[in-house]
């Protein structure tokens, strides 16, 4: 089986060794790996032409994800993703500031210690299709949302009957589109305190975890930090 998953790191970025961008592009369906190859070069240079990155960053970055998705659902006659596509989490760090922008299920995860202990921090939120707000959204256009709620059985969105898409945001799939599936990423800020580097017992901020679902599907936050 193809990996469909990328990622890519840029550091230093936006010509400045104060920013870093971390991206995870998880494919899905026949030719998915394509869709997120295409992210991975595409969205780190779209973020530094699509506006001012760093004086509006919510903006760029929802702009570029954007710009990125119809670039994809245009390409090759509209043939490229209409079955296939990939989820997008993004990490822009500015000095001690961060934002995330999450399309998809892939998650970012902010490992802290607090009292001897490593503690995890959600730094982007899911987009499941069972989310109330997503599925209001998804039925409205017509889908249909099955599943859910039981460990093991991700909720879907079918259109037609068919496609039974795992996430209610995504770059590409152009079949779904049309029935609430979108692109537009959920957008997060947070400012960071690192933690000392020479003393392991301080409070403070660690370490970032930017991963697929081929992690969260099968631990949580929680241990992927304390396996960290």
């Amino acid at each position: 089986k193809i990996n469909q998953d990328r990622g890519v790191v840029h550091h230093p970025f936006n010509g400045s060794q104060n920013e870093a961008l971390f991206c995870v592009f998880d494919g899905h369906g026949s030719g998915g790996e394509k869709v997120a190859e295409y992210c991975m070069r595409k969205i780190p240079t779209a973020l530094q032409e699509k506006g001012d990155l760093r004086a509006s960053t919510e903006a760029t970055l929802e702009k570029a994800v954007c710009d990125v998705d119809r670039s994809v659902l245009r390409k090759a006659e509209g043939r490229f993703a209409l079955m296939c596509g990939c989820t997008s989490i993004i990490v822009y760090l500015q000095g001690r500031t961060l934002w995330t922008a999450c399309s998809g299920d892939s998650r970012a995860v902010l490992g802290y210690s607090s009292k001897g202990s490593i503690r995890a921090r959600d730094l982007s939120e899911d987009c499941k299709p069972d989310d109330p707000k997503e599925k209001k959204r998804i039925e409205k256009c017509g889908g249909v949302v099955s599943g859910g709620g039981r460990p093991g059985v991700p909720a879907r969105v079918w259109a037609n009957g068919a496609v039974g898409l795992a996430m209610s945001r995504s770059i590409g799939d152009g079949e779904v589109k049309k029935f609430g599936v979108i692109c537009d990423p959920k957008i997060r800020k947070f400012e960071i305190t690192p933690a000392p580097a020479n003393d392991k017992k301080a409070d403070g901020d660690r370490f970032i975890i930017v991963a697929s679902d081929g992690v969260w599907e099968f631990i949580d936050s929680q241990e992927a930090c304390d396996i960290v």
